[in-house]
């Protein structure tokens, strides 16, 4: 288990003052947590500010009980011996080294727990890259040598600067799966930057949501986006595994059965969304005859009102966020804990693959 805990200050100009304050414990269950808001927000001054690369005006930042700054105690621990791992939004690698030379310079700076470099060449699928210059890396290949390098640095934990900000889409979401996989399979805690709801909902288990240099909510995931009053909706990001028993057929976590709107290979994994506002809900009962081809059960977690749109965190195998007409909820009778049905039509749901 790791714990973060970060309370700083720092005056950006004359007009814009960063004050942030939270705490994250990483666990095996979750070990991505995530600062999300929009662009000048104050999510790049934070992070560089846990890194030492900046000093705040005033606060501390403690990793693990390790107090990294205090600035009233006159304590400022370099960024080289703090232990972090920082991927920025263009990797920033070496351009007169190679790859195995990025890596090889890490290896010689890691100043915390040690990975091998073989797990990690392995993990990121380097082994082709290991020879080549920099230069000839599309962005995808930088940013999985940039995590590399992050790693073999040592880190307690990994600062990821919105790392996929410069890709394309195929690239965003395989370098996602990278990140995913990097946490789980070392064990690395890692706090992710983005101003983007889909990345957000689909790696972090805790967020904190910033706002003009302040902390607005935080909590988890679901309950963070949950309460987010953008017209769009919040998209729900799913993980499905195809099978063999039909055109589109997949399961989800635990299971549950949902049809795509194309066909996979079995076992092929892929990524998906479908919007808060595509879902409909219904008591549970009896089918109906309906042209939705998706319907999960599940249990409603938490209810947010507004006047015009009722938001709901479900619980349907996986978190979904729902979005209703108040008339729609007070006909359900709708409250954390009302056991619901959560329907959506294939063609609602968009593959990301």
């Amino acid at each position: 288990m790791t714990r973060l805990e970060v309370d700083v200050r720092r005056r950006l100009s004359a007009d814009f003052a960063l004050h942030v304050e939270f705490a994250f414990t990483f666990e095996s269950t979750g070990r991505i947590a995530a600062l999300f808001g929009p662009s000048g927000c104050g999510k790049s001054t934070t992070l560089a500010l846990i890194a030492g690369l900046e000093p705040p005006d005033a606060g501390r930042v403690v990793l693990d009980g390790r107090v990294l700054v205090d600035v009233a105690a006159g304590v400022h621990v370099p960024p080289q011996q703090r232990a972090v791992g920082l991927v920025h939004q263009d990797g920033l690698l070496f351009p007169h080294l190679d790859v195995a030379g990025n890596l090889s310079f890490a290896e010689r700076r890691a100043s915390g727990r040690r990975v091998a470099r073989s797990e990690v060449v392995a993990a990121l699928r380097l082994e082709g890259l290991l020879g080549r210059g920099v230069g000839s890396l599309s962005g995808g290949e930088r940013q999985r040598v940039a995590l590399g390098r992050a790693l073999l640095s040592g880190p307690r934990l990994l600062l990821l600067d919105e790392p996929i900000s410069a890709l394309d889409e195929k690239a965003r979401w395989e370098v996602l799966g990278y990140v995913e996989e990097v946490a789980n399979r070392f064990g690395v805690p890692a706090l992710y930057v983005s101003h983007q709801r889909a990345e957000v909902a689909r790696l972090a288990t805790q967020v904190a949501r910033l706002d003009a240099g302040r902390v607005a909510a935080t909590g988890s995931t679901a309950s963070v986006l949950g309460q987010s009053r953008e017209a769009g909706g919040v998209p729900n990001i799913l993980r499905a595994t195809f099978t063999n028993e039909g055109d589109g057929d997949a399961r989800l976590a635990g299971g549950v059965r949902i049809t795509l709107p194309l066909r996979g290979a079995r076992d092929e994994v892929v990524w998906c969304q479908v919007s808060s506002g595509a879902i409909t809900l219904e008591s549970p009962g009896p089918a109906s005859v309906s042209s939705a081809r998706n319907r999960l059960p599940g249990t409603v977690l938490a209810v947010a009102r507004d006047e015009m749109r009722v938001r709901l965190v479900i619980e349907a195998a996986v978190p979904l966020h729902v979005d209703v007409t108040p008339q729609a909820a007070e006909q359900l009778q709708l409250k954390p804990g009302s056991a619901v049905v959560c329907t959506f039509k294939t063609h609602s749901i968009e593959v990301l693959r």
